[in-house]
């Protein structure tokens, strides 16, 4: 049994790279203080919240007061706001969007533009060096097609090989880095079946990256 995975990244395979590996140790969760921080949380959920509660008072008053609460000068975006449901609304689903960001941080935030400058720098690096062909897990042993040359290497001389939702990472001894096996990009073999040939081959587990992901 082959696999082959064709290795012609896209940025969104960095930046994934980045947010498993380079932010942390592969691995582990994010720690805490690779967050935004606690003041900043904070002052962003309290105003969410108050779009929230403005936006419900704002309805009540619109249908009570209604033209009545109008005042001369403040403009028409302030008096749309205090004197329509439809300010209201508005309102209410900013504040919701705004709490739905927060908890989704960092993940959501961090893994679309602008990207991190380490994305972008390496990003423009393999852009400019030769193009990076195959890695395909054969018998013999795991195989890198490159516009240089082929490398093959042994299994008992591969370190370890990651997965996460979308893409598995081969780490090779003495590089700083890995091949990024994208799962879409599997031309031969199923990727949910290179866990079990990985652990066959080499006697270790495929270990997962656990980026923290609220």
């Amino acid at each position: 049994m082959d696999f082959e995975i064709r290795l012609d990244y896209t940025i969104e395979d960095f930046v994934a790279f980045w947010y498993g590996f380079v932010r942390k140790k592969a691995g582990e969760p994010l720690r805490r203080a690779n967050d935004p921080p606690g003041w900043a949380r904070s002052l962003g959920r309290a105003c969410a919240w108050f779009f929230l509660v403005m936006g419900a008072v704002s309805i009540v008053n619109s249908l009570v007061q209604g033209q009545r609460m109008r005042m001369d000068g403040m403009g028409l975006l302030w008096n749309l706001m205090l004197t329509t449901p439809l300010g209201g609304m508005v309102e209410i689903a900013f504040g919701w969007l705004a709490l739905r960001a927060l908890r989704q941080a960092p993940a959501e935030y961090l893994l679309r533009p602008p990207y991190d400058p380490w994305v972008r720098r390496t990003w423009k690096k393999y852009r400019e060096s030769g193009p990076l062909y195959s890695c395909r897990f054969a018998e013999d042993g795991v195989w890198i097609h490159d516009s240089k040359s082929d490398h093959r290497y042994d299994y008992g001389f591969l370190e370890t090989l990651w997965e996460d939702g979308d893409r598995f990472y081969l780490a090779l001894p003495g590089r700083s880095g890995a091949y990024i096996l994208n799962k879409a990009r599997f031309t031969a073999g199923e990727p949910e079946e290179l866990p079990a040939f990985w652990r066959e081959r080499t006697g270790k587990a495929v270990l997962p990256v656990t980026p923290e992901r609220r």
